[in-house]
């Protein structure tokens, strides 16, 4: 069942709540909690997914996961240990395409490996045989193996995305949430869903026009397409997306729900609904995702065409927290590799990824975005807490 998304006053109220805290107490690298909390029973939290769970363009502080963290710390009195394995680009399996051989340590750089199944591979191995000590999970997956830029594209069959979504998102996600709850018999599981990327609030402006020409520009369809026309079809494409990708993974939580309750075990598995409305998709009014700069910025006429002539090699920037590192680690990562010829393919996959990671930050969740994200998840760990906090006060009782 999936349940009814926040509506607008709730999540601009929130909103305004949470800007006041942000401001107050981001700064700081570690967890504002009042008191220290205990070592003495720690939390073991296991961080798995793509770019939104990794929290593209943010810093540690301002993740979800890590204000999750610090929020758990400061509710059970118990230290929140953290295993996160998610970066930007992961699909939930293989992908049959991309070349594995470019690697990074930065989790900004967009790659399909390590897949989400390959990070929970690694954690495995990491906890050895004591997998129990897990207690919660927070996971994510499946719009890298859509691909995003069939998101982006105006000639995307609308009914072609809506029979693709379930492979990945039901099928794929029910997969993999059927190794954690085995693999982690003791741990509370939360999937985290999506946003829609474009919505009619979303500002008509010949930067976002010149992007979906980009991704669209070798399709006839596309050649025949007015700007109104790619306009709306990319609505209907975020709509549907969405819907049908928030339904495929509430499905695969449940599914997986069921089979725990067939078993006498509790149903330790959760959906977490991410309720944006229209205006808060990207470059609208009240957006909850990176945009580019020029949002903030007075470009001069002369230098908004030549940012349209020359996209994604003109100067302007994502307006994220991470850019310049960034930029700094898809140098790296996508150099031209040293005594390799490359093919005509290899290096025009080489040379796009490289662009695409520059801009990866775009449309994910912005400061705000993430903070949003952080309440859904906590009002989803209620009676975890209660239970931490419970354990803790056993734990301290039983010691001499």
């Amino acid at each position: 069942m999936i349940e009814k998304p926040p509506n607008k006053a709730l999540v601009t109220a929130l909103g305004l709540t949470v800007l006041i805290l942000f401001s107050a107490g981001s700064a700081a690298a570690g967890c504002p909690t009042k008191t220290d909390p205990s070592a003495d029973a720690p939390l073991h939290m296991v961080v798995l997914g793509d770019s939104i769970m990794w929290g593209q363009g943010l810093k540690q502080e301002r993740k979800f996961w890590w204000r999750v963290k610090c929020w758990l710390e400061d509710k059970t009195g118990r230290e929140v240990v953290t295993k996160v394995m998610a970066h930007s680009g992961a699909h939930l399996d293989n992908p049959s395409t991309s070349p594995a051989k470019y690697t990074s340590s930065d989790g900004e750089v967009n790659l399909p490996f390590p897949t989400v199944n390959q990070q929970l591979d690694k954690v495995l191995e990491h906890y050895g045989q004591d997998r129990s000590k897990v207690d919660l999970v927070l996971v994510d997956g499946c719009i890298n193996d859509i691909d995003v830029s069939n998101l982006l594209d105006a000639t995307t069959a609308p009914e072609a995305l809506r029979q693709r979504i379930p492979g990945p998102c039901l099928n794929g996600m029910h997969a993999l949430l059927r190794r954690v709850t085995n693999s982690f018999p003791n741990a509370q599981v939360l999937v985290t869903g999506y946003f829609p990327i474009v919505s009619t609030e979303t500002d008509d402006n010949v930067f976002l026009r010149q992007l979906v020409k980009k991704i669209s520009s070798n399709k006839d369809e596309a050649r025949r397409m007015t700007d109104k026309q790619m306009r709306d079809r990319l609505i209907t494409i975020s709509d549907l997306w969405y819907k049908v990708s928030t339904a495929s993974l509430a499905e695969a939580v449940d599914r997986v729900k069921d089979e725990l309750r067939t078993q006498g075990l509790p149903s330790r598995v959760s959906f977490v609904e991410i309720g944006f409305s229209p205006e808060h998709a990207f470059a609208a009014a009240n957006t909850l995702l990176w945009n580019f700069m020029f949002g903030s910025t007075n470009l001069s006429g002369v230098r908004k065409v030549v940012v349209t002539l020359s996209f994604g090699t003109a100067a302007y920037k994502p307006n994220d927290d991470m850019r310049e590192s960034r930029v700094k680690s898809c140098n790296q990562t996508f150099k031209k590799p040293k005594g390799v010829k490359e093919t005509k393919e290899e290096k025009q996959w080489r040379e796009d990824h490289l662009l695409i990671c520059r801009y990866a930050s775009l449309g994910h969740p912005n400061q705000m975005g993430a903070l949003i994200y952080a309440e859904a998840i906590k009002g989803k760990l209620q009676g975890f807490v209660e239970r931490s906090t419970q354990k803790l006060e056993s734990t301290r009782a039983a010691t001499p």
